[in-house]
């Protein structure tokens, strides 16, 4: 049955309507809602058609948490690496004074306001950049335990804290760098000690004894994870699929 000629402009005009809606909608819930959840940029960063073809990673630091250069250079080298996207790296040295403890009742808020006050790039709206914040404060983070001391905090899809006054040494740095990333990369903590993604990544007597320190790339299951995120967009959907399935 065919419509008639006078209804088909405003059926037209409502279908544009709500392509309109949608192209302004699912962008504004991505942007302001699933950026609270680290990892949820995961498909973003990696996946091989994903819209957004360049990571700048920004460095903000205060005076005395100054990045080391060298730590910065190899997180530029791992994003590149395994997300074979352009990766543009940033530093400012910024940020002025931020509260001296933090945990899980103030972070979120401390960080979106750094990200609010002192962000440069931004996330394109539909294609382009994707940005990587990081914060390297002189602060303290969530009590850890008797042999454990935090020294990064991730916090949401696109941010973490580098906790600077609790890193003694550019090698930790860098384990610290790509760890966090790799949360944000969508990976989660591992038992394996040659990888980054170690759960404790500074004890009391760490990485002594002849382990070569802290370890600053990822184990083969990981790189088998990021490689799977890159070339299958529905990787995540079936993971999910597969933890709840009987």
């Amino acid at each position: 049955m065919a419509l008639k000629s006078g209804i088909i402009g405003p059926v037209l005009a409502a279908l544009l309507v709500l392509l309109a809606a949608a192209l302004v909608g699912f962008p504004f819930y991505v942007h302001s809602e699933v950026v609270k959840a680290t990892g949820a940029y995961a498909p973003l960063y990696l996946y091989e058609y994903s819209p957004y073809d360049t990571i700048t990673v920004e460095a903000h630091y205060q005076a005395d948490a100054m990045p080391s250069d060298a730590a910065l250079d190899l997180l530029g080298q791992r994003l590149a690496t395994y997300t074979g996207k352009r990766v543009e790296v940033q530093k400012y040295g910024d940020l002025g004074s931020v509260p001296k403890q933090m945990g899980d009742d103030n972070v979120s808020a401390i960080g979106s306001n750094l990200i609010e006050t002192y962000g440069h790039s931004g996330m394109g709206w539909l294609n382009g950049n994707l940005p990587i914040y990081i914060f390297y404060v002189n602060a303290s983070g969530p009590s850890a335990g008797d042999n454990d001391t935090i020294v990064g905090i991730s916090y949401r899809a696109d941010s973490f804290f580098i906790l600077k006054n609790h890193i003694d040494g550019e090698g930790l740095e860098k384990a610290v760098l790509v760890h966090e990333t790799g949360h944000l990369l969508g990976l989660d903590h591992c038992d394996d000690q040659s990888c980054a993604m170690v759960e404790v990544l500074l004890q009391k007597k760490a990485w002594g004894q002849g382990r070569g320190g802290p370890p600053t790339d990822f184990c083969a299951l990981h790189k088998k994870e990021l490689y799977d995120r890159r070339h299958d967009l529905f990787y995540n959907a079936r993971r999910a699929v597969s933890i709840v399935a009987p």
